[in-house]
């Protein structure tokens, strides 16, 4: 089944004249959604009628949530979309029960909460790729890359999408050791605590290894810009910055490592929508988790950190700025 489906994704036809709606958890000026709507775009825009829309969840108070999504549900109805494609874990939460219930088939990506957490996974209209960061495969690869490795500081926001993924791999526990290194897991939404995380970070760590930090907040709940807060950090870390996610590697941002392609996430959802749009029932389309990550690099940012990979590790990586 799991060959059919990958050949189905590689070529699957598309038939004309559909309409599909893009529901972003965040906005466009976010650069994972940004990816994955152009990749969703090159699969599907040629020949489909696509709408995309923002939920804004990440600068939104959470307060200001319900207005949006009443807004949004008003957009779908005037829309009629064939298919919907969900965008993260906010996105799901917040859309997929209202669409299934006016009989919308959904294609989800960047989900990484499960059933417990989404009971409309279980829906039979409902298909699409549960987001996963490869966190045992970027820990053995930064194992390889550096040559001090036995403690990371794994550090995130205090977001649903974040909050999902750490507990699904490691449940409760916040100091695991993975491949002989130590972890200690940092989850927080507060800006002061998520920079002096990373500007202590060498008293304790070798290296530091980023998720998402685009749910902060100062102390008088202002949204603290992401840009502005890695500029920060990259600036003031003693210690090199990784990144589970290739959205954050770049000019004084993440050095690198395995990552989550969010191109490749909305190259395999726009798929698994041609698939319905072309009469596939969502329920015979297996959910799948992320398909494969890569290894993306800064050169700026090597050169800054005085990293240099092996000729075989920079063969396989991509490399950016």
């Amino acid at each position: 089944m799991r060959l059919l489906l990958l050949t189905f994704l590689l070529f699957s036809p598309l038939c004309f004249g559909k309409t599909v709606v893009v529901i972003e958890s965040y906005h466009g000026g976010y650069k994972w959604d940004a990816d994955y709507v152009a990749a969703v775009k090159s699969v599907l825009g040629t020949k489909h009628d696509i709408h995309v829309l923002e939920l804004d969840t990440k600068r939104l108070k959470k307060s200001e949530w319900p207005q949006k999504v009443a807004e949004i549900q008003q957009a779908v109805a005037s829309i009629q979309p064939d298919v919907a494609i969900l965008g993260d874990d906010n996105a799901f939460t917040l859309m997929s029960e209202h669409l299934v219930s006016q009989q919308i088939p959904v294609v989800f990506l960047g989900v990484n909460g499960g059933p417990e957490q989404h009971p409309t996974l279980n829906h039979p209209l409902v298909t699409g790729i549960l987001e996963r960061p490869f966190f045992g495969e970027s820990i053995r690869h930064l194992r390889k890359v550096l040559k001090k490795n036995e403690r990371f500081l794994v550090l995130m926001d205090d977001s649903p999408t974040m909050r999902n993924a750490v507990n699904e791999y490691f449940g409760d526990e916040r100091q695991p050791t993975l491949y002989g290194s130590r972890l200690d897991i940092v989850l927080t939404n507060d800006k002061q605590t998520w920079l002096e995380s990373v500007f202590n970070a060498h008293y304790r760590y070798d290296a530091i290894v980023v998720g998402t930090y685009h749910t902060i907040r100062d102390e008088n709940d202002n949204y603290a810009p992401p840009k502005e807060i890695m500029t920060e950090a990259y600036n003031r870390a003693q210690v090199p910055i990784f990144s589970f996610w290739d959205i954050f590697v770049g000019e004084q941002a993440g050095i690198g490592g395995f990552t989550v392609s969010a191109h490749q996430e909305g190259l395999t959802a726009a798929r698994l929508a041609s698939m319905i749009l072309n009469g596939m029932k969502p329920d015979r389309i297996p959910q799948m988790k992320s398909l494969s990550g890569h290894y993306v690099y800064s050169r700026s940012g090597m050169e800054h950190w005085d990293l240099k990979l092996s000729s075989l590790i920079s063969s396989q990586s991509n490399f950016v700025d």
